[in-house]
């Protein structure tokens, strides 16, 4: 997947929600989750937040639902993780 193609911004706010402003661009950001994630964990991501169906993201994949599942929740949760969500809101030096 193609950094452009990556919905960063979507993606970290249906994970963290919007009580905080992301203040970095959307390539930024696009860089920061290219970083942290797998490029499974990106493109489940990406599919759920474009809409894309369920079925022919695992088709494209070669994943079963279960294994879907996993990459999202492992995904999420190095989202949240502090050290890395810090990075989506925050400068360095702040």
């Amino acid at each position: 997947m193609k950094l452009n193609e990556l919905e960063a911004r979507k993606i970290i706010l249906m994970v963290m929600g919007d009580k905080r402003p992301l203040t970095k661009s959307d390539e930024e950001l696009a860089l920061l989750l290219k970083k942290r994630l797998t490029k499974k964990e990106s493109e489940v991501l990406n599919a759920e937040v474009s809409g894309k169906d369920k079925n022919a993201t695992m088709s494209e994949q070669k994943i079963d639902v279960a294994r879907y599942e996993a990459l999202k929740a492992s995904a999420i949760k190095k989202i949240k993780n502090e050290s890395v969500h810090g990075d989506f809101f925050y400068t360095k030096g702040e």
